[in-house]
């Protein structure tokens, strides 16, 4: 959050599994902060882990999250996806859509192509 980009503007950001350990707040500091490094027309991919389900299911949503990584990948794991749910600062695609857009970006496309996860290719206009 200190960097401080003093060189031309650049084509690209990639971000993966970076803005879940900033509350939304920083997140939407930091979405800010890579709109002004950027370009006109400059693009922004951003992989994280990023709720699509309904605020309802949360609780099946997180018990399935961690009996999947127990049954896929062992205890160890499962612990871990816990200390995320507990600690870390995952939210809901609604959320980071609004924190893009109102960082300036335009949401170009929007993908799950993992768990909990979402991609999103973004420009500035």
């Amino acid at each position: 959050m200190t960097y401080e980009h003093k060189e031309d503007p650049v084509d690209a950001i990639v971000s993966v599994a970076a803005l879940h350990h900033l509350p939304d707040f920083w997140k939407a500091v930091a979405l800010k902060h890579m709109y002004h490094m950027l370009k006109p027309g400059g693009r922004l991919y951003l992989f994280d882990v990023v709720f699509s389900f309904p605020v309802e299911s949360y609780q099946s949503e997180l018990d399935n999250w961690v009996n999947g990584m127990r049954e896929q990948a062992g205890q160890a794991m499962a612990e871990e996806t816990v200390i995320h749910i507990r600690d870390e600062y995952s939210t809901f695609d609604w959320v980071m859509d609004g924190m893009i857009e109102r960082a300036g970006f335009r949401i170009e496309q929007k993908l799950s192509d993992f768990p909990r996860c979402l991609t999103y290719v973004s420009v500035r206009p």
